[in-house]
């Protein structure tokens, strides 16, 4: 499923936004024990990623497919997006990999995504338990505007609306997924993935 790009943020109850994560698009498999990783144009991510292979581990179900964000962060624990270019080109593995699970495709061995986006995400949010290397995203109902100012200031520049009635749909998704461009107030350094996850919002 592809989002498809709007104007500007906007606030509706009927959507979770969150950050459009400055990262590689990549399906999870994690089935018996085991992890694969796909990724556009790698024949084998997860020798680019290997210390994700633990990710199952995290999981309360077997035979689960996450679609979700591939990070690597640098020293300081920021999202660097020349790391993560190396590490796709295959040029060693420099830094340390994340994964944030936006979405959940498959679980107990079953399809799921004929399922409302709203309860794939409570039951994403169920089964993954968070670590230090995958995670579920922190999100927010309704308030569009509040979020995309929140990301705005921490240097993010891109959010995510998912329409929580929506399907998963293969393809452009319409309205079921959108993508809002942000632009920062002024230059910021790039905030660590752990400040972006406590987005300074409320409960």
């Amino acid at each position: 499923m592809q989002a498809t790009v709007v104007d500007a943020p906007f606030d509706d109850p009927g959507y979770l936004f969150e950050p459009w994560w400055p990262g590689a698009r990549a399906i999870a498999f994690c089935e018996h024990g085991s992890l694969r990783l796909q990724v556009a144009g790698m024949a084998d991510a997860l020798a680019a990623f290997p210390e994700l292979m633990p990710m199952p581990e995290q999981l309360a179900e077997d035979g689960v497919v996450l679609d979700g964000i591939l990070l690597v962060l640098d020293d300081a624990g920021r999202p660097d997006p020349d790391l993560l270019r190396s590490r796709l080109a295959g040029e060693g593995r420099p830094g340390r990999p994340a994964y944030v699970a936006g979405d959940l495709l498959w679980s107990g061995g079953q399809s799921v995504v004929a399922r409302s986006f709203g309860v794939r995400r409570r039951w994403l949010e169920a089964i993954l338990t968070p670590g230090d290397r995958v995670t579920v995203g922190r999100a927010y109902v309704g308030d569009g505007t509040l979020v995309a100012e929140a990301l705005a200031a921490l240097g993010i520049d891109g959010l995510s609306a998912r329409q929580l009635s929506a399907r998963h749909r293969a393809g452009p998704a319409s309205d079921a997924w959108l993508r809002a461009s942000l632009l920062a107030p002024e230059p910021r350094p790039r905030p660590t993935l752990a400040l972006i996850l406590r987005l300074p919002l409320g409960d």
